[in-house]
């Protein structure tokens, strides 16, 4: 590791910006085939995509409109993101339930394609308003109805969302956070909610379900808080998208108290852990996603709730491990020291948004006021 003060504002700036530019100029979003236009969850080593990803399209209409949002539109940003509309306006019409990840090549099985996972049907509706919002897209009716679609189908008898339904012939799929309901939906919620105020024809019913789903969340968050750090801060995330929002506040203590146990395992174990409240032997992975999203988040913390601000050594420690780990073609990996070094599509716009926030504290400001970007 780094040590913190090794990493200048200058370095981290150097490094957000070989990550844009390879997420721009890259493989990430398929150029060419049957996906052209889709957006992959992991580039391999040699630079191909292994599957497109529509929670993944999602993040990347999302991430095109916070640069239409600081930099100003482009016919770059704008074509980008049309093409990206077009691949999910396929993806919907591919099957009655779409499948989770669409591998471009063999593989023997992926059990998330056995399920319909509310999380990503939301990121898809939430990058879209952003990017409509922004300007990059007249929105598809096409793809909002197909997505009011799967949402109805994923709103359960009490109201709420459930976190996935299962694909009618399918195996049960395993046990795990993204499969049970929990505070990380509040992410997903969230997304919802903002995307009704954008888009036309967004169903009345999914706002409500949202809406609920956002309060339970918020209850969750608050009294059984998820031991794997990735959706916890994916409920953080939830809250400080929504600056207006009226649960916000009571929020806010709890997103606080989160992120600064985050903190103190981060310092006990030396890196970001991927469990809380475990030993170095069983803290998980040493996930890079993790590492941007709990930078992001305190960052947030520090612009929206002041005197429970993280101290600056502790920000300061999470960019070091981040900027670490950013390569001089500005990919990241999964986790630190994977091997085969492949590249992670969502760390690293997690990551490129981090590092800015980090560096150019108006932008933390804006983000937390303004508008819902957060990748």
């Amino acid at each position: 590791m780094i040590r913190p003060e090794a990493t200048t504002s200058a370095v981290a700036a150097g490094a957000a910006g070989r990550i844009a530019g390879w997420l721009r100029d890259g493989p990430a979003q398929l150029a060419a085939g049957p996906q052209r236009g889709g957006v992959a969850g992991v580039v391999g080593a040699d630079g191909v995509a292994e599957y497109a990803y529509a929670e993944i399209t999602g993040y990347y209409l999302q991430w095109l409109a916070w640069h239409a949002a600081r930099d100003g539109v482009s016919a770059a940003l704008a074509t980008r993101a049309d093409a990206a509309q077009q691949w999910l306006a396929r993806w919907l019409a591919a099957a009655p339930l779409p499948g989770t990840r669409v591998h471009l090549g063999p593989v023997a099985g992926d059990w998330r394609n056995d399920a319909v996972f509310f999380f990503d049907v939301a990121m898809v509706l939430r990058g879209l308003a952003s990017a409509a919002r922004q300007g990059l897209v007249a929105p598809s009716a096409a793809v909002i109805d197909g997505v009011n679609g799967l949402l109805a189908s994923l709103r359960a008898q009490d109201g709420l969302f459930d976190a996935c339904i299962v694909k009618p012939g399918a195996s049960p799929v395993p046990d795990r956070w993204s499969t049970r309901r929990g505070a990380f939906l509040a992410k997903a919620a969230a997304g919802v909610i903002d995307a009704a105020k954008v888009l036309p024809g967004v169903a009345a019913t999914a706002t409500q379900a949202a809406e609920d789903t956002l309060a339970a969340s918020l209850r969750w968050f608050d009294e059984q808080p998820h031991r794997e750090v990735h959706p916890l801060l994916y409920a953080a995330e939830g809250f400080l998208s929504l600056p207006r929002h009226p649960l916000l506040p009571s929020a806010l203590p709890v997103v606080a108290r989160a992120f600064n146990d985050v903190l103190v395992e981060t310092r006990v174990q030396g890196r970001v852990p991927e469990f809380l409240r475990a030993g170095a032997a069983d803290a998980g992975a040493a996930r890079v996603d993790i590492v941007a999203q709990a930078l992001r988040v305190g960052v947030l913390v520090a612009a929206q709730v002041p005197r429970e601000a993280p101290d600056r050594a502790g920000i300061d420690l999470l960019r070091g491990m981040l900027v670490e780990q950013v390569s001089a073609q500005g990919t990241l990996p999964f986790a630190v020291g994977a091997a085969p070094r492949r590249h992670n599509v969502w760390a690293a716009m997690f990551a490129e948004q981090a590092l800015a926030f980090a560096d150019e504290g108006d932008l933390a400001q804006r983000a937390g006021r303004d508008a819902p970007l957060l990748v």
